[in-house]
C-alpha cells in the first residue's frame, strides 16, 4: 500500500467516523406529559452516561426516554415535559 493510498484511506475513515458521530448525536424528543421519574442508568457519573426521564402521558400511560444531561437537570418530577426544557 502506498503512502498516498494510506492517506486517502485514513481521510475516508475519518470522514465516515465524523458523519456517523454527527448522525448519532441527536436524541428524539420524548412525548409530552408530566415527569414522574428520573434515572441515571450507568455509574459512574459523567456527561456521556445515559439519562432518562419517565412521563405520564395524557392518556395515562408511562413512557421512558433518553435525554441529554441539560434536559435531565432542568426537568424535575412533577414538571411538564417538554416545557421544563426551556
Amino acid at each position: 500500500m502506498t503512502t498516498r493510498t494510506r492517506t486517502r484511506a485514513a481521510a475516508v475513515a475519518v470522514t465516515v467516523s465524523a458523519l456517523a458521530l454527527l448522525a448519532g448525536c441527536s436524541l428524539p424528543d420524548g412525548p409530552s406529559g408530566v415527569v414522574v421519574a428520573r434515572a441515571e442508568r450507568t455509574p459512574p457519573a459523567s456527561k456521556n452516561r445515559p439519562y432518562f426521564l419517565t412521563v405520564r402521558t395524557a392518556n395515562g400511560g408511562r413512557k421512558d426516554f433518553q435525554v441529554y444531561i441539560d434536559d435531565y437537570d432542568q426537568c424535575s418530577i412533577g414538571e411538564r415535559y417538554p416545557a421544563c426544557k426551556q
